[in-house]
């Protein structure tokens, strides 16, 4: 891709002209999602029971990611939420299967977009959310017992950690409908495995770590 972002030494060729507007359906995408993102209610049901479409979004998380017989365990307090954020037997796999799912995300999104557009995009989301996050883990661990104060650490990574995840599945989306001359992000979007984990923390909650066949969700 070409590099746009210097200024004077940016070349004005009807080339890149072309290449700088085919990239703004993506950045507007990656915009509007992180306008979302900091309206979400995060944190918000940590705890609670689960509603029935929690659960058919941790099923059908479980089951894109390649775990059809896991199952999503309720948390229900923040000293179990810590124990589960810090186990020594998370699912390596399960991990390593998200990781590569974000590089090929990746890999789609720079095919019709700057890594420096997309860069940009990515930390003024990560900038939006930063403060919100932090805020909203305080107020959910207000009325807790006494923690170490790195479970808050913890809540907002695994927070900007998933706003990512799900804002390169747009990327990659806005890429591939623009490709196909269409208007809409295809289905494969909302079903995208890390699309469906950033939807559990959009319902309050907080997949803390998948070990074995259990998603501990808090």
């Amino acid at each position: 891709m070409n590099d746009y972002g210097n200024g004077s030494d940016w070349d004005d060729s009807a080339e890149n002209l072309l290449a700088l507007e085919a990239e703004i359906p993506v950045l507007s995408a990656l915009r509007e999602f992180a306008q979302e993102a900091v309206r979400a209610p995060w944190f918000a049901s940590l705890g609670e029971p689960f509603g029935e479409e929690t659960q058919q979004i941790a099923r059908a998380y479980l089951d894109t990611l390649g775990y059809p017989h896991a199952d999503a365990v309720a948390v229900l307090n923040w000293d179990d939420a810590l124990d589960a954020s810090e186990t020594l037997d998370m699912n390596t796999q399960a991990w390593e299967a998200e990781e590569q799912l974000r590089a090929a995300l990746l890999d789609q999104a720079l095919r019709g977009v700057s890594e420096e557009g997309l860069g940009v995009m990515l930390s003024h989301l990560a900038a939006q959310l930063s403060e919100v996050l932090r805020e909203m883990a305080e107020e959910a661990l207000y009325m807790a017992d006494e923690l170490p104060d790195h479970i808050i650490d913890l809540a907002v990574g695994a927070g900007q950690q998933a706003a990512h995840g799900a804002a390169l599945v747009l990327a990659a989306a806005a890429v591939e409908a623009a490709q196909n001359d269409d208007m809409e992000l295809g289905e494969e979007a909302l079903h995208h495995p890390l699309m469906l984990k950033y939807r559990l923390f959009e319902y309050g909650h907080w997949p803390l770590a998948l070990t074995g066949q259990t998603l501990n969700l808090f």
